[in-house]
């Protein structure tokens, strides 16, 4: 099975077995439904959505039969992951695992690596490159020209954003 890391539980909220979800994923709305399957911590256990809300930009989880505190305090650190064939990504979606290895180009310019997404808060995610020197560039589509899975990323010249020097 191909999980995709989706976040960490950092707490419950309240006794009736909400968990507090911290999380940069960007697909949220294909997940944070209900009946929608998630698998929790090292033994991937799966869990099965009752239904989820967002309370000061934290999502807060409750899932089927397991309605009350008791029942989720066990899992209140873990992992949080979903298959990623159960989030029918279309063929220009990408989820972060996707990203990671790629070869960075400036053009037709080797730049490095990426070796993560780094998430500033708010969803300001950026591409952490390893190469001759570390750069980091926004992960959002005006600075991305191409993506080859598997292999390589390109990014559009944009001044500024990776010093030519």
């Amino acid at each position: 099975m191909n999980y995709v890391y989706v976040g960490n539980f950092i707490g419950t909220h309240g006794i009736k077995g909400e968990l507090k979800l911290k999380t940069s994923f960007l697909y949220k709305n294909k997940i944070l439904k209900e009946d929608f399957c998630f698998f929790i911590g090292n033994s991937k256990t799966k869990y099965t959505l009752l239904k989820s809300r967002n309370h000061n930009g934290i999502e807060l989880l409750t899932f089927k039969d397991y309605e009350d505190i008791n029942l989720v305090i066990p899992i209140k650190n873990e992992e949080v992951y979903v298959l990623r064939e159960d989030l029918s990504l279309k063929p220009n979606e990408y989820v972060f695992e996707d990203y990671i290895g790629l070869k960075a180009y400036n053009q037709n310019n080797f730049i490095g690596e990426v070796k993560e997404i780094i998430n500033y808060g708010n969803n300001n995610n950026v591409f952490h490159i390893e190469g001759d020197k570390e750069v980091l560039i926004p992960l959002n589509e005006k600075f991305i020209d191409n993506i080859v899975l598997n292999d390589k990323i390109v990014f559009k010249e944009v001044e500024g954003i990776i010093d030519a020097n």
